[in-house]
């Protein structure tokens, strides 16, 4: 039954800082709507941060067309919500997420076929993948619903590089369906890295070094050298490493409260570079052993491609030859919010608390992506067109719209 407007407008908000909270998303990746009649729903509006929002921001979208009532925009992935509201009258409440595992599996294209048995009364039989397309486009809309009108039965759904849409009958099965689909995917992860190593039991570090020899990179580093994480301010920054921390002048390098490490050159080149305020290390597993690959990252997943950037690079940081390699790690980065440093994880950067934030979540699950579907066998890449378009509509829009708020 759908719920009475004023209901529903409090459920979107709450499932929104609920999406946050268990790691569904970043930022605003990812929608949340409720029905509330047979021709109408209401979702989260497009490019607000979900911790703010108020009831009086949710917005009223009809069904059969995506008209909208107000002034505030709905999501642009409003039509998607409409399919699913379309073409299952008894589902009342629909979020869109961003879960690492199911979008990790998603980019193999493969549907789940036979669900374990635990999530089967759930998920149903099976979790079929819609086709790829570029996100908040007609043609993503229209491969969504084609899959859901071939799987009536299917209420999760994953879409190839994307995501999921989880289809419930109200708020709790919603999640449920959530909740469960992350569940099984890390299971059909685990089982498919059994598969291919023949080990007996699984665990991310023997998963990781299984990548690594794969991949003929050595072996994850014993140690890792702290490259610091550091916050501009006028001509200086503070440099924070190894439990200290020192401010450093931008243009001799000399510390104003102690003497700079080494390390300060590559903070100053890209400051010098980049328009930003802050840059920050991070040593997650994944990340530290796909740079210990060497090589440059290619989008697999479309919100890694709109927040991080077309391509990642990887540079060396070399003791002994510092300065061309802060040069180097400094062009590398321009244009990109990352930069891959061979056996040392990554550098991000950014201008907000925000912005590191959702750099941290998005730069792990791409990397734990790179490290999972190269166990499968079955790399799809975002198209490296579709990469710059929404690289470009981020850049113009989006994250300037959400760094009003």
């Amino acid at each position: 039954m759908a719920y009475e407007i004023e209901e529903a407008k409090k459920l979107v908000v709450e499932a929104g800082k609920k999406l946050i909270e268990n790691g569904l998303i970043a930022r605003t990746w990812g929608n949340v709507s409720a029905r509330i009649s047979d021709t109408q729903f209401v979702i989260t509006p497009s490019g607000r941060a979900y911790e703010d929002l108020t009831p009086d921001d949710i917005v009223v979208v009809n069904i059969d067309d995506c008209s909208y009532e107000g002034d505030i925009k709905p999501s642009s992935e409003k039509g998607v919500h409409a399919a699913a509201y379309r073409h299952h009258p008894t589902v009342d409440f629909v979020i869109h997420t961003h879960q690492k595992a199911a979008t990790i599996v998603s980019i193999t294209g493969m549907q789940i076929n036979n669900v374990y048995s635990e999530f089967r009364d759930v998920l149903g039989d099976k979790v079929p993948c819609a086709d790829y397309a570029m996100s908040t486009t007609n043609s993503l809309r229209k491969k969504v619903e084609m899959c859901i009108m071939m799987n009536p039965r299917s209420r999760a759904i994953m879409l190839m590089h994307h995501g999921t849409i989880c289809m419930g009958d109200d708020y709790d099965h919603a999640f449920a369906l959530a909740e469960n689909l992350e569940k099984c995917c890390e299971k059909v992860i685990k089982d498919n890295y059994l598969r291919h190593s023949w080990d007996k039991t699984y665990s991310d570090d023997a998963k990781r070094a299984f990548f690594l020899k794969k991949n003929e990179a050595g072996e994850m580093p014993e140690t890792i050298c702290d490259l610091g994480s550091s916050v501009r301010n006028g001509n200086r920054f503070t440099l924070t490493y190894a439990g200290k921390t020192v401010d450093v002048d931008m243009e001799t390098g000399l510390g104003y409260n102690g003497i700079a490490p080494k390390i300060e050159k590559i903070h100053r080149a890209i400051y010098n570079t980049e328009d930003v305020t802050m840059i920050k290390h991070i040593t997650q597993p994944d990340v530290v052993a796909v740079s210990c690959t060497g090589d440059d990252m290619i989008p697999m997943i479309d919100d890694f491609a709109q927040i991080v950037g077309i391509d990642v690079k990887c540079c060396p940081w070399i003791d002994g030859d510092t300065d061309d390699c802060a040069a180097e790690i400094a062009k590398a980065i321009d244009g990109r919010n990352a930069v891959l440093i061979q056996g040392n994880g990554a550098l991000v950067i950014g201008n907000s608390d925000g912005d590191m934030e959702a750099l941290d979540i998005i730069m792990d699950k791409g990397c734990q992506a790179v490290v999972d579907v190269s166990i499968f066998n079955r790399a799809h890449y975002v198209p490296k067109m579709e990469c710059f378009l929404m690289r470009t509509v981020y850049l113009a829009k989006y994250s300037k719209q959400i760094d009003k708020k």
